[in-house]
């Protein structure tokens, strides 16, 4: 038994000789085992020490093997992460920095909330700023049922029967908005300039079903109480493309787009049903 002990050890020793000697790790723990009991001479039993079963090697890790680690680790789960605008998912929340003429917004993009949507808000604010210098982004006025993407506000003087008072002259839309808000929003403020933008679709697309909606909703109704302005425009669907993402500079102007008003006295209000058109 003795013998049969030695040559296994030996053999051990060797090849941890031969791997450590060549700074290959080849080996973490070897073990000759011969069971917990050991039958000695004169047929008793006999109990080892554990430190006679067991043979512990150290573990010799060179440069080598750490970076084949590494790249297995890595292998087709690693990407770096992107900083560009055009990457950002719409699962993930974001603050833009955003500047104009000197001015910076901090805009926040909520989880689920498209880039392009928060995106547009910046571009009515930077278009409209310079006409409306009180123009701010998500500012709650207290109207009863909107939030408006972009306002501006003025503050009328006070006149014998009235006291100062804030008035809309500016409302900005980003993204899609229902007829029946767009009206809403034209006999709140008859006297506002409001502008829908949208992206990535033709202004006739989003236009047309409003001017419909009109023509139906406004039958034999005086509409000299609409005296503001009503602009429709459209960004392609990068648009990012309009910001220097270097500096967070908005770059656009007025004249980069296609504009179109609503003229209520060219509406057609023949119609007598709003079963006419889909909306």
């Amino acid at each position: 038994m003795k013998s049969f002990v030695r040559t296994g050890l030996l053999f051990a020793i060797s090849v941890l000789f031969f791997s450590i000697h060549n700074g290959l790790l080849v080996v973490k723990s070897f073990t000759q085992q011969l069971g917990s009991d050991s039958v000695s001479r004169d047929g008793n039993i006999c109990r080892l020490p554990p430190s006679s079963t067991t043979i512990c090697t150290a573990v010799r890790r060179t440069p080598l093997f750490q970076q084949r680690q590494q790249a297995r680790r890595w292998n087709g789960n690693y990407k770096h992460a992107s900083k560009k605008l055009s990457d950002v998912p719409k699962s993930k929340k974001l603050m833009l920095n955003l500047t104009a003429n000197g001015v910076t917004k901090t805009l926040e993009k909520k989880r689920m909330e498209t880039l392009q949507h928060v995106l547009t808000k910046a571009m009515i604010w930077k278009l409209f700023m310079n006409d409306y210098p009180n123009l701010e982004i998500e500012l709650d006025i207290g109207d009863p049922d909107y939030l408006p993407d972009v306002v501006g506000t003025t503050t009328a003087e006070a006149t014998e029967n009235k006291y100062n008072s804030t008035e809309v002259v500016f409302w900005g839309e980003s993204g899609r908005m229902k007829v029946h808000k767009a009206l809403d929003l034209m006999r709140r403020y008859p006297n506002a300039h409001i502008v829908h933008c949208r992206w990535s679709i033709d202004i006739a697309s989003f236009m047309g079903p409003f001017v419909e909606y009109l023509e139906t909703e406004l039958v034999e109704e005086d509409t000299s109480w609409w005296t503001g302005i009503f602009s429709f425009a459209s960004l392609p669907l990068e648009v990012w493309e309009f910001i220097d993402e270097d500096t967070g500079t908005i770059l656009i102007e007025k004249s980069d787009l296609t504009w179109r008003e609503l003229d209520l006295s060219q509406l057609d209000v023949n119609r007598t049903s709003s079963s006419e058109f889909a909306i």
